[in-house]
């Protein structure tokens, strides 16, 4: 996609629309002024040239004192107020409004910064008990001057030892082919660098940037040994974790059921999330005696009519071939079923929605 441009088009009542393009500034806010524009661009102030097809920036030069304890008071004041007038429940909750503002107002002066503001806030709007609200607020003097990046590998070290291997994170940068690290070995060396055991461990995987490679010296049995690895960030080893209990918690169903409940989990209730779940149940419903639909930790979306729409699903008739097999219609029909669905603290949003759709008589018992 290309830089954005400001265009005039000049109507003429015999003459065809003719179209020019205005020089010196991507578009922003146009303003009229007497016969003059102005235009706010980037921060900018401009002044359009239409006859010249320019926009000309005026130089400005000027000082700001910023007082964010004012600051703070007035975004205070102006939350408050919004959550007063707009709402959407009438009796917000049956909350004394008025009275959390004198309560909370109180805490104004003692904040020491933006992050303090946020807490604040936060906690205000908390005592609505809404789903999906929130306080931010970010500005300039939070800009950080140097970022940092943890380098994942996928290994999990002992606690007691922690430069000491336990094991490795499934799917994760070092379970490829080729790499051999295994239980017990200690880790001597990350680039070159000897490890001190005095240091956390973090220190030496903490960069400003993400690298493409790194080297890992190990020792095993008094020998050491290099093991090249590609990291990866803290969110692909978290999915990679996440992974893990999915899997472990299937084959504890499997085991515990002796193959006859089938596992589902979603971790969220996406588009990507609600096909896997499909694929999961054509491939696994058929022949379990129920369901097990795991939805702790899901982070929400909104596919919980589909969702609920297939658990709905029942047997209306059987038919058959002569001499084959009965067959049901529907095809899938998991509410013929008992179902358990599982929900936590860390259910969020359409994971809420779809644990309390109404489709008891046709889903079975549903346990909370």
């Amino acid at each position: 996609m290309g830089a954005g441009a400001l265009w005039k088009t000049v109507l003429s009542p015999w003459d065809p629309p003719k179209t020019e393009k205005i020089e010196g500034a991507a578009p922003g806010g146009i303003v009229k002024a007497a016969d003059k524009y102005y235009m706010l661009s980037g921060g900018i102030i401009y002044k359009l040239n239409l006859d010249g097809n320019k926009a000309d920036k005026i130089e400005m030069n000027t000082n700001f004192t910023r007082n964010l304890s004012a600051e703070f008071n007035q975004m205070f004041e102006e939350t408050w107020a919004n959550i007063e007038e707009d709402y959407y429940h009438e009796g917000l909750h049956g909350a004394d409004w008025p009275a959390y503002k004198a309560y909370y107002q109180q805490f104004l002066p003692y904040l020491n910064n933006r992050n303090d503001l946020r807490i604040l806030m936060s906690d205000m709007l908390g005592e609505l008990n809404s789903s999906h609200q929130g306080f931010s607020s970010y500005g300039e003097e939070e800009t950080g001057r140097l970022n940092y990046t943890t380098l994942e590998t996928g290994i999990l070290y002992e606690e007691s030892a922690p430069f000491t291997v336990k094991r490795l994170v499934t799917r994760s940068a070092v379970d490829r082919s080729g790499i051999d690290i295994q239980t017990g070995d200690e880790l001597v060396k990350v680039n070159g660098e000897p490890v001190n055991a005095a240091m956390p461990r973090d220190f030496y995987f903490y960069r400003p940037a993400m690298e493409p490679e790194m080297v890992l010296t190990f020792k095993r049995k008094g020998v050491d040994f290099d093991v090249k690895i590609h990291p990866m960030a803290y969110s692909s080893l978290n999915r990679n974790l996440y992974d893990e209990w999915v899997d472990c918690n299937r084959q504890k169903v499997n085991e515990l059921s002796k193959n006859r409940i089938a596992y589902a989990q979603m971790k969220d209730m996406g588009g990507g999330e609600l096909e896997n779940f499909l694929m999961t149940m054509t491939r696994d419903l058929e022949n379990k005696d129920g369901l097990i639909l795991d939805l702790r930790y899901n982070t929400g979306g909104n596919v919980h009519d589909e969702v609920l729409r297939f658990l709905s699903q029942h047997t209306y008739l059987q038919w058959k071939s002569r001499g084959g097999k009965l067959a049901n219609q529907s095809n899938f029909a998991p509410s013929d079923k008992p179902i358990v669905l599982l929900i936590n603290e860390q259910s969020l949003s359409d994971a809420e929605m779809t644990s309390a759709g109404d489709a008891t008589p046709l889903m079975g018992k549903i346990l909370k």
